[in-house]
């Protein structure tokens, strides 16, 4: 074996003669656990029939039974039930009742109930053959009802059950696969089938043909490269022509493509993983990502094979056919050639990019690159240079592309990031980490997560202020301007400020009827009326969220397997993070370990789903309430049992869907809901995704853009959230222990040293600790301060300067075009103004960069010399000056506010650790000299001014307390306590430090017990 060897756990033997492809081990319980793939494939269908077939023929024959028997019975043995001719008289009405009269009495209740069951019978089945819509609810007919559910739905798993068994063929080892295709390219066979009329199909006649006519002649820059049926990038083609190479393929269902699968498929052995290690490793992908770990490969790579490999294609060429030289050219219109036209712009860049990348002649440009950054820019030779910047401010975020449009999802797991930043300190992120947190800021949309909270919970007070109980609600349509709930049944009867339309089937609440002053501000105690809400995508500019409790049963996500994964887990995820629920749990099975990091209290990951259910049976049972929705509106909450939402990442066989229908069968609202990717019978309501993403939802009659979360973009969004390797970092001065300068955070480099003078008398002033601001010496309209303050802080934060396509990607990463971009460069150079000797503050360099003159500063490099000199100073009293003026500057963390869409680029600046870390460390610092000085005043002051960068750093709240406590005694120190108290609460920190808690036993003996008790954590 190679060096690869020890980066791997030793492989697997050979398979078991039952026909997995992977090993067991056993628990220190004694459980077996399998390893391997094949923990993700599912179970043979044929043991699951074999189990649940005897229970369905049972349920058949009792339907059978009920309906067509009973009433066969009836006819045979009583005849038809009696009926009246005439209306009774006196005399009947005061007669005795005989043996004739009570039994016509008990026929007719016999034939009613049987009438009732039959009807619940037909309305089941209807329901569940069609897969969509709300079963209707017989009235008077809940234990009939149920019982006819039941009884349905183990007929149709029963039927699926068999026409799954019958299609199931054993698995076996394929001897060649034909070919491998990937969906990814499918795109680019398409723009290529359309320019096939330029293109001379070459006819190889055998292998060595064809190798011989590569040999003699080779490629042409114009070759078009294909691999079976796809078509490669130039780059990639000229690389990998001639070899076997191998698509990795996406996942299906649990089962993920590994290293040692394709050896053992191609390569007969599957210990040779190494082989196809070392043949890749450092390669780059197409996704700009490299193999440096065996056992993770990501969907659509492609893998070079060892040349014995077999079932795979070869990477061969086509030469276009020579295009004759055109009689005369096209005539061009001033506007398209001043580029004013965005759109054709656009179009003959794109058409251009391909010879850009022949003249630079690195190969730095892709056609991805190219495709974002398709603005209109007529690139020049020094902007062909510029390619590598472009690829790295706007290329990256594509292997994250679902996050793009991820909305309200989006605002939720952005929110949750920003709630664990703050609670404590966080390691440098990844680079995937940074491209994940980009493509989430350009997605997310905060502003109308916080308008649908605002409009759900201003609801459920208005209608428990009107002693109104809520609506049936299954589903909602957001968007900027309204919020519509679709209810079931109508109801007519809606609190002010709402509005009924379609017969009650529709309530609509407009933005403009809601008061500004009351918008984004929940009422106090306002609950979550509706917790299960949650939004499956987008059709148009609308969010569409679908109730999983009006279900009434499990919902399914078929169509493509690997896409419906994603949308599950997308589902999982914003249950646990979105701002519009609470009170509720979320149990996620056959996924990713890495989704607890957002918020463990709401969402937890079991690796068997059937473990669970008992639990969940067990608290349904104890908290059971006949009205879920009007238990909702209770101002003390009591009696709501906390809502348990099932996300599965696959489909469950037929005794756990049974189990699971059983928990969310209910005669009324229950506030249960169960979602599973994959098809199976029983299913309440339907949905379908295809590999595009395009998901249909036929209970509302749309097809909406999904959201999408895939496993990649979960684990680099959950590196993000990972908890620093070091602990609270250095101790509190006053006795305990001193400072330790080793671990103190190092302070950048700013351009120049500078001081708060140079600041306050600069002519352009950038101020990013904060609120972002630009001052400068010239006007600009209001509705276009906004995006020149941005475009201003971008260079700020890029004192070498950038290129214009850097600019542009960064600030539109959706696209601009370049009448636009030129416009907004000239108000923002008109707005900065020039200086005494008439050079624009804005500057343009010969390379044709675009810079910031030296005369505009920045606050951030102001801090940074300060902090730097304070590390030099000599003298006690001259670092404290410094460190004052440092923490004066500074107004809060890195651009506290931020509008919707805004500054996605941040991340890739890496600015906000560091500068919440050297400032926090500062106060710290300041802190520590004021104690040692004897001030504890100042010191209290100087922690204070930390923990306006980061609020829930306990570094600072123990230097406060014991500064408080010094000054005002016992009832400062009960104060500070108090202060910090609802400040990690509100942010979500469960736990004191054990150096705080010791600090407060010191200080107080038992005020840290009193003062966090448990039943004062915030669950949410």
């Amino acid at each position: 074996m190679n060096q690869v060897d020890d980066q791997l756990p030793p492989p697997p033997p050979p398979p078991p003669p039952v026909g997995m492809a992977g090993t067991a081990s056993t628990t220190g319980s004694g459980e077996v656990r399998e390893r391997g793939p094949q923990r993700f494939q599912r179970a043979d269908p044929s043991a699951r029939t074999e189990r649940s077939l005897p229970a369905a023929f049972g349920a058949g024959f009792a339907l059978l039974a009920l309906v067509v028997g009973v009433p066969v019975g009836l006819l045979l043995l009583a005849g038809p039930p009696p009926v009246p001719t005439s209306w009774p008289t006196r005399d009947d009405l005061t007669a005795a009742i005989g043996v004739e009269q009570l039994v016509g009495v008990l026929m007719w209740i016999v034939w009613l109930a049987w009438l009732q069951f039959t009807v619940c019978v037909l309305v089941e089945l209807r329901s569940a053959v069609r897969g969509v819509g709300i079963p209707s609810r017989v009235p008077m007919s809940s234990a009939s009802q149920r019982m006819a559910r039941l009884l349905v739905g183990a007929v149709m798993l029963a039927v699926t059950a068999v026409g799954q068994a019958s299609a199931a063929v054993p698995a076996t080892m394929p001897e060649a696969p034909s070919s491998v295709q990937s969906a990814t390219y499918q795109a680019d066979a398409a723009a290529t089938a359309d320019d096939s009329a330029g293109v001379q199909a070459t006819v190889h006649g055998s292998d060595e043909q064809a190798d011989a006519k590569q040999r003699d002649s080779g490629p042409s820059d114009r070759a078009v490269y294909r691999l079976g049926d796809m078509v490669l990038d130039p780059d990639d083609g000229k690389e990998l022509l001639g070899k076997k190479v191998y698509v990795v393929q996406p996942p299906e269902g649990r089962y993920h493509d590994n290293l040692w699968d394709i050896a053992e498929r191609t390569l007969g052995e599957g210990r040779r993983y190494s082989e196809i290690f070392e043949l890749n490793k450092g390669r780059t992908q197409p996704d700009g990502h490299e193999l440096s770990l065996a056992r993770l490969i990501y969907p659509n790579w492609l893998i070079v094979l060892p040349e014995d490999a077999v079932g795979v294609d070869t990477v061969t060429y086509d030469e276009p056919e020579a295009e004759t030289e055109p009689e005369a050219d096209a005539p061009v219109s001033p506007e398209r050639a001043e580029g004013t036209d965005e759109t054709d712009a656009s179009t003959s860049d794109g058409e251009r990019g391909a010879h850009v990348d022949q003249g630079a002649g690195d190969g730095s440009g892709t056609q991805t690159e190219r495709d974002l950054l398709g603005v209109g820019f007529d690139r020049t030779p020094s902007e062909q240079g510029a390619e590598g910047q472009v690829s790295d401010a706007a290329g990256g975020w594509t292997a994250h592309a679902e996050l793009v449009g991820a909305g309200l999802l989006g605002a939720g797991l952005l929110a949750s990031i920003e709630v664990v930043r703050r609670r404590r300190r966080m390691p440098e992120p990844s680079g995937d980490g940074v491209e994940a947190e980009v493509a989430l800021r350009i997605g997310a949309d905060p502003d109308r997560a916080r308008w649908l909270d605002h409009a759900l919970r201003s609801l459920a007070a208005a209608c428990r202020d009107a002693g109104l109980s809520l609506p049936a609600s299954y589903a909602a349509v957001v968007d900027d301007q309204s919020v519509e709930l679709l209810l079931a049944p109508p109801r007519e009867q809606a609190p002010q400020p709402w509005s009924v339309a379609d017969g009650g089937r529709r309530w609509l609440l407009r933005r403009e009827t809601v008061a500004a002053s009351a918008e984004g501000r929940s009422r106090p105690g306002a609950p979550a009326p509706y917790p299960g809400l949650v939004s499956l995508g987008r059709d148009g500019d609308r969010d569409v969220l679908l109730d999983l409790e009006a279900a009434g049963g499990p919902i399914s996500i078929g169509g493509d397997p690997a896409a419906a994964f994603e949308v599950a887990t997308a589902v999982a995820v914003e249950l646990a993070t979105n701002c519009w629920s609470d009170r509720l749990r979320v149990t996620a099975a056959a996924m990713p370990d890495e989704l607890t990091v957002f918020d463990p209290e709401r969402l937890r990951v079991v690796e068997d789903l059937a473990e669970a259910l008992p639990e969940l049976r067990t608290r349904r049972a104890a908290g059971e309430a006949p009205d879920v929705l009007r238990g909702r509106l209770r101002p003390d909450g009591d009696g709501v049992w906390t809502a348990e939402y099932v996300v599965s990442g696959s489909a469950p066989d037929g005794e756990l869907m049974t189990e699971l229908a059983e928990l969310t069968d209910s005669a009324g609202r229950s506030p249960v809901g169960v979602v599973c990717a994959g098809e199976f019978a029983g299913a309440r309501w339907r949905l379908s995704v295809d590999s595009a993403g395009s998901l249909q939802i036929p209970v509302l009659g749309v097809n909406v853009r999904a959201n999408r979360l895939s496993w990649r973009s979960v684990e680099a969004l959950a590196d993000l959230v990972a908890p620093a390797p070091s602990g609270d970092g250095p101790q509190s001065p006053g006795g305990q222990t001193g400072w330790l300068p080793d671990v103190r955070p190092e302070v950048p480099t700013p351009p120049a040293e500078l001081d708060v003078a140079d600041l306050a008398t600069a002519p352009v002033r950038v101020f990013i600790l904060g609120p972002a601001e630009v001052q400068a010496n010239r006007p600009i309209a209001d509705d276009r301060r906004e995006l020149a303050t941005e475009i201003v802080v971008y260079l700020a934060l890029h004192r070498d300067g950038v290129h214009p396509a850097v600019l542009s990607a960064s600030i539109w990463p959706r696209g601009v075009g370049t009448s636009v971009l030129d416009a907004t460069l000239d108000r923002v150079r008109q707005w900065l103004g020039t200086d005494p000797e008439g050079s624009p503050y804005l500057l343009e360099t010969p390379d044709g960069r675009l810079k910031l003159s030296e005369r505009a500063l920045l606050d951030w490099d102001v801090v940074c010399s300060l902090l730097r000199r304070s590390r030099r100073a000599q003298r006690v009293q001259e670092e404290i000056d410094l460190l004052s003026k440092a923490l004066r500057v500074a107004r809060g963390p890195v651009l506290t506010e931020r509008p919707t869409g805004r500054y996605s680029w941040l991340a890739r600046a890496r600015v906000e650790r560091v500068a919440t870390d050297v400032l926090v460390d500062a106060a710290h610092r300041l802190s520590a000299l004021y104690w040692d000085g004897g001030d504890p005043g100042a010191a209290s002051a100087a922690a204070s001014a930390g923990l306006r960068v980061r609020p829930g750093e306990q570094l600072l709240w123990r230097d406060l307390l014991q500064a408080r406590h010094a000054v005002d005694g016992s009832g400062g120190l009960a104060t500070a306590a108090a202060e910090m108290s609802a400040m990690l609460r509100a942010i979500g920190v469960a736990d004191l430090s054990p150096e705080t808690e010791a600090l407060l036993e010191e200080l107080s003996p038992g005020s840290s017990r009193q003062m966090w008790a448990p039943d004062g954590r915030d669950s949410a």
